[in-house]
């Protein structure tokens, strides 16, 4: 039986990394062949399906292991955060991640409670050097799991004239983090970010306060063709309910799949697989009566993995869903500030190991990410640029399932991008349907 589905869309973006085989056939497993306590991302292909170099598996100790799965609480945590500040309707695209890796490196200038404070919001109940491992591994595997999926992380570091970066500082940066160092400028800032997102994030900032003397970046991007195409002669104008009530008419892309699909108290479940299977877009769409703020309320990774080993089996399932293009600029301050870090950001912050001469008096003065996200019948592209500015405090603080069921994204909706062996969150977002 068909239902008209209405869509208060929430996506968030999330990126995984969890080692998965490229599947070359169209079809999946049945739902009779695949249980539904089973891990929907672990299914394998036959030997002549694999590739011999691609995937690639991620390969975390116990303790890295846990560090992801407490660092995809905080990327629930954050996008929690920036849902409940921020002051329209208006959808979301953040990468948990990318802001991550700056905290990270400022975790290792900082000291003290300042320091207590970031690793609790982070979740990373760690040393220093065991934090930085779990970045470095990451930064130099993410880019290698899947040939077909495009991935690439940076991260720059820019020092104002006349200011040294402490050498443990700076060499841990380049040991742990790859970072690029280079004199501080506007222009030499915003030309990295559009060559380190290729072009989709052109521009981060538009002017520098005198008082600031280092800048901290992230950037990262995503590239990816899906396992199944939408054909875009499918592709249609349909009504989609918007989160206020008002009916606007959106480009929907249709197709049927047999995929990985589950249904709860909460939402509806979707798995669209990018490549050879190692990347993922899961989207979360409320039932009827419910709504993005409930999934929202109630994320967590715990329940996030639950929905994805235990929750969902696969279905021959009807899919409409959204062709959309997001753009957001989250100020981060107050975002972090009420996750548990305000220090950071005052003029009792602590950051005495990052440059000489600067001991005492260097805060945050500034932290935000630019993201983007397109969704095509191709594929998806995405893009975010995490920036933190540092200045010296001189400065002026400024039911039983029918045999084919349906999904349709008609209403606000939550989805998330994974790599599908660790965990690791990538991108979250929100769709509403501007």
């Amino acid at each position: 039986m068909k239902r008209n589905w209405i869509f208060s869309t929430l996506a968030a973006v999330v990126l995984l990394t969890t080692l998965v085989v490229c599947i070359k056939d169209d079809n999946f497993l049945s739902a009779k062949e695949q249980p539904v306590n089973e891990d929907i991302t672990s299914t394998q292909p036959e030997v002549s399906d694999i590739n011999n170099d691609y995937p690639k598996d991620i390969r975390l100790t116990e303790s890295q292991r846990k560090m992801c799965d407490n660092n995809n609480d905080f990327a629930c945590n954050l996008l929690r955060t920036i849902y409940k500040q921020k002051k329209d309707n208006r959808s979301i695209i953040m990468s948990p991640i990318s802001v991550s890796y700056v905290l990270g490196m400022l975790n290792e200038g900082a000291d003290g409670e300042t320091r207590q404070q970031i690793t609790d919001v982070l979740g990373l109940d760690a040393s220093v050097e065991e934090i930085n491992e779990y970045f470095k591994k990451m930064v130099d595997e993410v880019s290698k799991v899947d040939k077909t999926v495009t991935i690439k992380t940076a991260n720059y570091i820019g020092v104002k004239s006349g200011i040294s970066l402490i050498p443990q500082y700076k060499a841990d940066m380049q040991q742990y983090y790859d970072a690029q160092i280079d004199a501080l400028s506007i222009d030499k800032i915003n030309n990295w970010c559009d060559t380190h997102t290729d072009g989709m994030i052109p521009q981060i900032i538009e002017e520098l306060d005198p008082n600031t003397v280092m800048c901290l970046l992230n950037a990262i991007c995503f590239k990816a063709s899906w396992t199944h195409n939408f054909d875009p002669e499918k592709t249609r104008n349909i009504n989609f309910t918007k989160r206020n009530g008002k009916t606007v008419k959106r480009k929907m892309m249709h197709r049927q799949l047999n995929a990985a699909y589950g249904k709860n108290n909460l939402c509806k479940m979707l798995r669209l697989p990018y490549g050879c299977n190692s990347y993922s877009m899961y989207v979360l769409l409320p039932n009827k009566g419910k709504t993005v703020d409930d999934i929202i309320r109630n994320l967590s990774a715990e329940k996030l993995e639950q929905q994805r080993k235990r929750d969902m089996s696969f279905h021959e399932v009807d899919i409409l869903l959204p062709r959309f293009t997001t753009e957001s600029k989250i100020g981060l301050e107050d975002v972090l500030s009420a996750m548990g870090m305000p220090l950071a950001f005052g003029r009792t912050a602590e950051f005495p190991n990052m440059a000489q001469g600067h001991k005492g008096d260097l805060y945050v003065s500034m932290m935000m990410q630019k993201a983007k996200i397109e969704v095509e019948e191709e594929g998806t592209k995405a893009a975010a640029v995490t920036i933190a500015l540092m200045a010296t405090k001189s400065a002026v603080l400024i039911e039983e399932e029918p045999k084919i069921v349906e999904f349709h994204a008609k209403r606000p909706f939550v989805y998330y991008i994974i790599e599908n062996n660790t965990g690791t969150i990538i991108f979250m977002g929100t769709y509403c349907g501007d």
